[in-house]
C-alpha cells in the first residue's frame, strides 16, 4: 500500500471510506465540492455505496477497484464517489430507490450512475470485474454519443422519484383500529415459520420490531399465535449460531432457515433492539434463558463495542484473513486441544459435528440441549455440569482471542447509540439493576454533548474526538424516544425537557408544507435532486414512525394537543396501507396502539422515584409513568393534588381513575374497569 499515492477518502473519518482511501480509483466523498466538479466537468457521477462489515462489498472492491486497468476506466469516464451508507443514508435511500425504480433487486455494493446535474440514471449491486467493465465502457459511450438517451432516462426516474417520495395510497382506511391491528396480526401469522420462529424461508433475519409489535399486539389482544410466536422466535434464535454462544450477541441473520449459520457481521442496531425485546419477553415469560441471553448481550456490548467517552461502535465485521466467519468457527480438533479432559462432554453439548457442523469439518456452534436436558440425558449433576461448562467457555473465548479478530467500525453513530440508551433503560427497568441506567447516562451525556451543534441540533457521527454530517430524522426522532425511555427508568425529568426542545427542533427544520410526513433530511440541505422521506419500517423503525411515536408521547405527558394531531395525521396517512404489509408498518402499528390507549400513571408523594420503578417493571412498554414529589414540569403530575402521602392516578384516553394509595389498590381498579 505505501507504493501507492492515496485519493481523497484519506481526509475522511468513516472506516469504510477509509478503506478505499489507497485504491488506485480517483474516489471523491460525497459532498457539495464533489458535485460542483462534476458539473464544472460534464462528467457522470459513479457513486459506490457500502458500509464496512458489508462482504461483498470487500469482494468488489478486491475484484475491480484495486485493479489499475479498472481505476483507469471509472477515472477516465466518470467523478467517483464513495459513500459509507451509514453515514449518509440520505443519499443511500435516493440511489436505492432508483434502483428499485428500474426493476433491480437492492443491496449493497450499492452502484449507481448520475449524470453531472445528480439526476440517477442507472444502478445495481455487486458486479464481478468483466460485467463491471462492460457496464462502464457502454454507459460511457452512450454518454458520449446518444446523451439524450440517458437524459431521457434519467428525467423519468427522477419524476418517479418524486410522485413515490409521498406515500399515497388508493383508498382510504374506513375499517375500525381494532380491525386493522388484527388484520395485521393475521397477515403476519400467515408467513411464521412454525417449526423455528420467525418468517418461513430462509435467510433468516432477527427483524426486532416486527417482533415486539407481535409481543405488544398478542397481550393487548390475548392473541397466544403472536406471543407463543415471539417465544419460539427468540428460543430458537438463542440457541443457535446467530446468536455467539460464548461471548454474546448475535450475527445480521442466518443463510439458512433454523437460525444456524450466521453472516458472521455483528452490528450495533441489531443489537441493542434485540436487548429490548428480549428484556420485555423476560420480563412477561420469566423464562431464565432470555434473562441470560439479555444480560450477556449487553456485557458483549460492554466489553466488545463500547468506547472510553461511553459511545458504542458501529459494527464488527464478517471476515477475519479475508474469511467470512473464520473468527468464529472450531474444529473437533481444537476443542480436544483447548479442554483436554472436558472436551468429549463439552463437544457433544455444543453439537460439535453434529447440530453445530457447517462445512469442511468446521463448526458454529450452537445448543442442541438446555444444560438441565443435557445433564438429564447423560446423568450429570447440572449445577456441576454448569460449572464446568462456564470454565470451558472461558478456555474457548480465550483460545479465539488469540485469532487475528474481524475489523471493527469505531465510528459512533447517533441513532444506533440511542436505540442502546433505550434498550439499557428497559432492561435495568426489568432486571433493576443500577448499572444499565448508570451506562444508558453516560451515553445520553455522550450523545448530548459531544453530537450536540451549536444551534441545538445534532451530529450524526463522531470518531477520533470530531463530529459530522448532520444528523437525520432517525437520529432526532430515536434520541427523543431513548430520552423519554430514560426518564421512564430514572424520572428525572430534565430528559422529558431535552426531548420536547428536540422534538420541537424537528418541527422547524424537517417539517414539509402541506404534509404530515417529515423529510429525512433538513429542508435545507439541497444536495440530492429528490430529497427522500422515510416511511417503512425496516429492521430499524421508519424515522417517521419513531417521529410519530415521540410525538405521542410527549404529547400525552405535556398536554400538547397540536403533537397527538400530527401523530394522527401522520397515522391516517400509512393506514391504508399496513394490513397489507405489516412488516414495513409495525412501529406504526405500536405508534398505534399507544395514542388509542393513552395509558398514564401518574405517581406524586414520597419516595416516587421507587414506586415508579416498580410499576414500570408491572407495566407494559405501551403505558408511560410520571412521578414526582412536591413540583414537576410535567403537566399530567403538577395537576394532581399533592397530599403529602404517596397515591397513584391511572389515566387513559376517556380520564383517570379515582386515585390508589398503593400499586396493588391501583391494579384492583384497573382489573375492575376492564373486566
Amino acid at each position: 500500500m505505501s507504493d501507492r499515492k492515496p485519493n481523497l477518502l484519506i481526509h475522511e473519518s468513516s472506516p469504510y471510506l477509509l478503506q478505499h482511501a489507497y485504491n488506485p480509483v480517483d474516489w471523491h466523498p460525497w459532498n457539495s465540492e464533489t458535485l460542483e466538479l462534476a458539473r464544472q466537468q460534464n462528467k457522470m457521477m459513479l457513486i459506490s455505496i457500502g458500509y464496512s462489515s458489508c462482504h461483498w462489498c470487500h469482494v468488489m472492491e478486491h475484484e475491480s477497484f484495486e485493479n489499475n486497468e479498472v481505476a483507469e476506466t471509472m477515472n477516465k469516464h466518470f467523478i467517483c464517489i464513495k459513500v459509507d451508507r451509514e453515514e449518509r443514508p440520505d443519499v443511500d435511500h435516493l440511489f436505492m430507490d432508483a434502483v428499485h425504480l428500474l426493476g433491480q433487486r437492492g443491496g449493497w455494493p450499492l452502484n449507481c450512475v448520475a449524470l453531472p446535474d445528480g439526476r440517477p440514471v442507472w444502478g445495481g449491486t455487486y458486479f464481478r470485474r468483466d460485467q463491471w467493465m462492460g457496464i462502464l465502457l457502454q454507459i460511457a459511450e452512450l454518454f458520449d454519443k446518444q446523451p439524450e438517451a440517458l437524459i431521457e432516462q434519467a428525467e423519468q426516474l427522477t419524476q418517479s422519484l418524486k410522485e413515490n417520495r409521498i406515500m399515497k395510497s388508493d383508498k382510504s382506511w374506513e375499517d375500525t383500529d381494532d380491525a386493522l391491528l388484527r388484520k395485521m396480526m393475521a397477515s403476519f401469522a400467515g408467513n411464521f415459520d412454525l417449526k423455528n420462529g420467525g418468517s418461513k424461508g430462509a435467510p433468516k433475519f432477527p427483524l426486532p420490531d416486527n417482533l415486539l409489535f407481535q409481543l405488544l399486539a398478542g397481550n393487548v389482544f390475548t392473541n397466544s399465535v403472536m406471543t407463543d410466536h415471539v417465544r419460539l422466535t427468540l428460543t430458537r434464535m438463542a440457541v443457535g449460531g446467530i446468536y455467539d454462544q460464548l461471548a454474546g450477541g448475535f450475527a445480521r441473520y442466518s443463510v439458512d432457515d433454523r437460525w444456524h449459520i450466521p453472516h458472521f457481521e455483528k452490528m450495533l442496531y441489531d443489537n441493542a433492539q434485540l436487548i429490548t425485546l428480549y428484556a420485555e419477553a423476560y420480563r412477561q415469560f420469566q423464562d431464565p434463558l432470555f434473562a441470560e441471553v439479555c444480560q450477556q448481550t449487553i456485557q458483549f456490548l460492554q466489553t466488545d463495542m463500547r468506547g472510553p467517552e461511553g459511545g458504542y461502535y458501529a459494527a464488527i465485521d464478517a471476515d477475519s484473513e479475508g474469511v467470512e466467519g473464520k473468527y468464529y468457527v472450531w474444529t473437533r480438533d481444537e476443542f480436544n486441544e483447548v479442554l483436554g479432559d472436558d472436551a468429549p462432554l463439552v463437544t457433544a453439548f455444543f453439537g460439535i459435528d453434529g447440530d453445530a457442523h457447517w462445512e469442511d469439518g468446521l463448526n458454529v456452534l450452537v445448543l442442541p440441549k438446555s444444560v438441565t436436558e443435557f445433564s438429564l440425558e447423560n446423568g450429570l449433576d447440572a449445577a456441576n455440569f454448569a460449572v464446568k461448562l462456564k470454565h470451558a467457555r472461558q478456555l474457548l473465548l480465550s483460545k479465539r482471542k488469540t485469532r487475528i479478530p474481524p475489523q471493527l467500525d469505531d465510528k459512533r453513530l447517533c441513532s444506533w447509540n440511542v436505540l442502546m440508551i433505550s434498550a439499557l433503560c428497559h432492561a435495568h427497568i426489568v432486571f433493576d439493576d443500577p448499572a444499565m441506567l448508570a451506562q444508558a447516562k453516560q451515553t445520553a451525556n455522550f450523545v448530548l454533548s459531544a453530537m450536540r451543534q451549536p444551534d441545538g441540533g445534532l451530529w450524526r457521527s463522531w470518531k477520533d474526538g470530531r463530529a459530522s454530517v448532520p444528523a437525520f430524522l432517525d437520529d432526532y426522532s430515536l434520541l427523543i424516544n431513548a430520552l423519554i425511555q430514560l426518564h421512564q427508568s430514572s424520572q428525572e425529568e430534565e430528559y422529558l425537557v431535552q426531548a420536547k426542545m428536540l422534538a420541537d427542533y424537528v418541527l422547524d427544520h424537517f417539517s414539509e408544507s402541506g404534509q404530515p410526513m417529515f423529510g429525512f433530511a433538513e429542508s435545507s440541505q439541497t444536495e440530492l435532486v429528490v430529497p427522500p422521506t422515510e416511511s417503512y419500517d425496516n429492521v430499524m423503525p421508519s424515522s417517521n414512525a419513531a417521529m410519530c411515536m415521540a410525538l405521542v408521547k410527549l404529547g400525552m405527558l405535556f398536554g400538547l394537543s397540536h403533537y397527538i394531531s400530527r401523530a394522527e395525521a401522520m397515522l391516517f396517512q400509512v393506514k391504508p396501507m399496513m394490513a397489507g404489509y405489516p412488516g414495513g408498518f409495525s412501529h406504526w402499528a405500536q405508534a398505534l396502539m399507544m395514542i388509542n390507549g393513552q395509558k398514564l400513571l401518574v405517581i406524586r408523594g414520597p419516595f416516587y422515584k421507587e414506586a415508579a420503578v416498580q410499576a414500570r417493571r408491572k407495566l407494559g412498554l405501551l403505558t408511560l409513568v410520571a412521578a414526582a414529589d412536591k413540583k414537576s414540569l410535567i403537566p399530567a403530575v403538577q395537576a394532581k393534588s399533592d397530599t403529602g402521602k404517596l397515591q397513584y392516578w391511572y389515566c387513559d384516553h376517556s380520564g383517570c381513575l379515582m386515585p390508589a394509595a398503593s400499586f396493588g389498590e391501583l391494579q384492583m381498579m384497573i382489573n375492575q374497569e376492564t373486566s
